[in-house]
């Protein structure tokens, strides 16, 4: 008898564990956007890119903090961390990912340096040679980037370009051939994307052959795409200030008679704001996909992540190892710190 209860009780614990096993939760972003915390200021915080070096999410964005009447460009760095078992997301402003990260990541803070200026930086749009626009496997652009952006300097919004870019490369046993060194190019405007109007918020598409950027050219701000002539990507930094006869286009499928604004593309999906008819009040955000020939009609992303007020700059990332893709954007509605404030959501792949 002693014995049928012992395995009884064995059984039972082994089914319990199994049961624990069972239980592991894959790792998800947060389905309701959550305030990204200390890395908000009282002032306006928003138009942010994001970068991600290991576990380590560092953000770029417009921000009027120290009471400043112009946006600049600062950047703040978070961790993230899921318990699978606990089933929980977490994050803190106050990230470690060992020297090799500290190292790759410091040139974006050079770039936002010599990007800004007395009047306003929006928009903008970083990638990395080494993990964004291309990696061979046996080369390496360590630590170099590709800055697009858009600035007020000369009175209407222009798109504006800066880089690091290295012609000589490392082989992948080595993090860095002299980072110092990397400096950034003074920053020069992009002419076939400008115009007398404001033009900002560039976006390259997954295939580097077009940018697309919101302009108030034609009235309202509309979607456009400018078409790109066969421009190898190691060229891209050096060839767009100097390229003329680009086709440009207002996307029909993703504009409206009201403003459209701040796309962004990652893979086939793009993001983007607008404050059309039939939005949940201010601006809303939207996405669209792409089925390799169009844009599928925008749909709006409903009133768990939009609200009566304004909704701003979505940004996508779907690298990071999670069952959905992580989006940030800003948002004026109550609850934050003060002004626009940064979130984070996840939403379907």
């Amino acid at each position: 008898m002693k014995g049928f209860l012992l395995m009884t009780c064995l059984l039972a614990i082994l089914a319990s564990c199994d049961k624990d096993q069972q239980q592991s939760y894959k790792p998800v972003f947060s389905e309701t956007p959550v305030n990204l915390g200390k890395i908000n200021s009282v002032d306006d915080d928003y138009n942010s890119n994001l970068s991600v070096v290991g576990e380590v999410i560092a953000l770029t964005f417009s921000s009027k903090r120290g009471g400043r009447s112009d946006f600049n460009f600062v950047q703040e760095s978070f961790n993230y961390a899921f318990d699978t078992k606990k089933g929980t997301f977490s994050f803190d402003n106050q990230p470690y990912g060992g020297l090799d990260v500290v190292q790759e990541q410091r040139p974006v803070y050079w770039a936002t340096d010599i990007a800004n200026s007395t009047a306003n930086e929006l928009g903008p749009y970083i990638r990395s040679y080494d993990h964004d626009i291309f990696r061979d496997g046996y080369t390496r652009h360590y630590g170099e980037y590709l800055m697009l952006f858009a600035s007020d300097r000369t009175g209407n919004l222009d798109i504006y370009l800066t880089h690091n870019y290295q012609s000589t490369t490392t082989t992948t046993s080595t993090n860095s051939n002299n980072l110092n060194a990397k400096t950034f190019t003074q920053p020069v405007r992009i002419p076939c994307l400008n115009s007398s109007a404001d033009d900002g918020y560039p976006t390259f598409d997954k295939t580097y052959s077009a940018i697309y950027f919101t302009s108030n050219r034609a009235g309202s701000f509309d979607l456009y795409k400018a078409i790109l002539p066969d421009v190898a990507r190691t060229e891209l930094h050096s060839q767009l200030p100097s390229l003329t006869n680009v086709r440009v286009e207002r996307v029909a499928e993703l504009s409206s008679t009201a403003d459209d604004k701040c796309p962004f593309i990652d893979g086939n999906m793009m993001v983007f704001t607008s404050n059309r008819p039939g939005g949940y009040g201010g601006y809303d955000l939207y996405y669209s996909k792409w089925d390799g020939s169009q844009w599928s009609t925008p749909v709006n992303f409903g009133p768990t992540i939009n609200t009566s007020h304004d909704e701003y700059r979505p940004i996508l990332n779907n690298k990071l190892k999670f069952s959905n893709q992580l989006m940030i954007f800003s948002s004026n509605r109550p609850g934050g710190k003060g002004g626009f404030d940064l979130y984070m959501v996840g939403i379907p792949r």
